[in-house]
């Protein structure tokens, strides 16, 4: 039990105490134009195996900590028609199955989870390992509408991209 603990809080800390290097963005289109995104408060929790192989990892997204240089759109943004965080507070992503391409190169199929709907998508990942770090960047696309996200709008896009950037020290 208490290795069991300790290994919860190192993992907890661990995810928190990187987060300053990692990002988690996105861009739509709304009108023809780019607006872009990012999430303030998420965490990534990966796991390893001792050959530095990428085995597992899971990511939970806080919706609230939503930013896209406009309050008065994050605050909609927040409502039923978008992401309605009163009910859905959050967005998780968990890995179904992981392929390894090469040592730097990863599929993986995940479950998206965003407003109580759950869809899977399969994912490129780019693993980066130095002496110091390892850094995982993945870069996909989603329908929004897929996700009951925005309504039937006319005007916005229904393709979102995403990139999420997590870096990890190596102990």
């Amino acid at each position: 039990m208490k290795k069991l603990l300790t290994s919860s809080l190192f993992i907890t800390l661990f995810a928190f105490s990187f987060a300053q290097n990692s990002s988690i963005e996105f861009k739509i289109k709304n009108l023809g134009i780019n607006v872009d995104g990012f999430f303030k408060t998420f965490t990534v929790t990966t796991k390893f195996d001792d050959s530095n192989t990428l085995i597992d990892f899971s990511s939970e997204i806080k919706v609230k900590s939503i930013e896209t240089g406009i309050d008065s759109r994050d605050e909609h943004l927040l409502e039923e028609d978008y992401f309605h965080t009163s009910k859905h507070p959050l967005i998780t992503l968990d890995v179904a199955e992981l392929y390894k391409k090469s040592s730097s190169n990863y599929t993986a199929k995940v479950n998206l989870k965003i407003k109580g709907k759950v869809k899977q998508l399969s994912i490129p990942l780019q693993l980066e390992i130095t002496k110091t770090h390892r850094k995982i960047t993945s870069e996909f696309e989603i329908n929004r509408k897929d996700f009951g996200v925005g309504g039937s709008s006319f005007v916005m896009s229904k393709t979102v991209k995403i990139k999420v950037v997590h870096v990890e020290n190596i102990q």
